[in-house]
């Protein structure tokens, strides 16, 4: 099973610490642009990130070190300083945070990286055919990550077909690194009841799965 390095931890600690700051509430969920009538976000800002976005990749084990990581971090204090004017209230906001995070992140482990060969470990057929069950019962946003997630690390899993505006996952071609990473992903978009169900039937149905595995 997959876990986070201490240096990965000591940076979600210091995450978790920025984001109950009472200051940090325009950093802590992805900008409403439509609500608050910004329509022009989208077009200055390219890739939008917030303290609960780097939370979420770190629950899924997105992140192979702190350095990637505190590239996303530094995005959310990038954003809002590109965004807002030099000098306005907001863009001084980002900044402060911006100095307490680099301040904070010097003292942890950059250059250690994750050591998990669980994930290098070829999926199962098993494994494989309840991943392609899954991706059908999360949300069509959801599947959207996970098809940006693939996109980035192993682009030549998807087939685009541009004329039907489709994108079909060729599961066979996914690496095991990032299958084991993207299968993570869905299996935290599952929602709560299907994750229950699953526990139950791990814990009480194991010799019947096995051998419906077999056939």
């Amino acid at each position: 099973m997959a876990r986070l390095s201490e240096g990965l931890k000591q940076v979600e600690k210091i995450i978790d610490a920025l984001a109950q700051r009472a200051d940090s509430e325009p950093f802590r969920e992805p900008v409403n642009w439509r609500e608050i009538g910004l329509f022009d976000y989208p077009q200055i800002v390219k890739k939008p990130m917030s303290l609960s976005d780097v939370k979420a990749k770190l629950a899924s084990n997105q992140y192979r070190t702190p350095a990637q990581c505190a590239e996303d971090v530094r995005l959310i204090w990038n954003n809002c300083m590109l965004y807002n004017q030099d000098g306005s209230e907001f863009y001084k906001l980002a900044k402060k945070f911006a100095n307490r995070f680099e301040e904070k992140f010097n003292k942890v482990k950059v250059d250690e990286v994750v050591v998990d060969g669980e994930d290098d470990r070829p999926p199962s057929l098993e494994e494989k055919t309840k991943f392609a069950h899954n991706i059908y019962k999360i949300k069509s946003e959801e599947l959207g990550e996970v098809v940006t997630k693939l996109d980035q690390s192993c682009p030549h899993a998807l087939d685009k077909k541009p004329e039907k505006d489709e994108i079909e996952i060729n599961i066979d071609s996914i690496d095991p690194r990032t299958f084991h990473t993207v299968d993570r992903m869905v299996k935290e978009y599952l929602p709560e009841a299907l994750k229950k169900s699953k526990k139950k039937k791990s814990t009480g149905d194991a010799a019947p799965a096995a051998k419906k595995a077999k056939a």
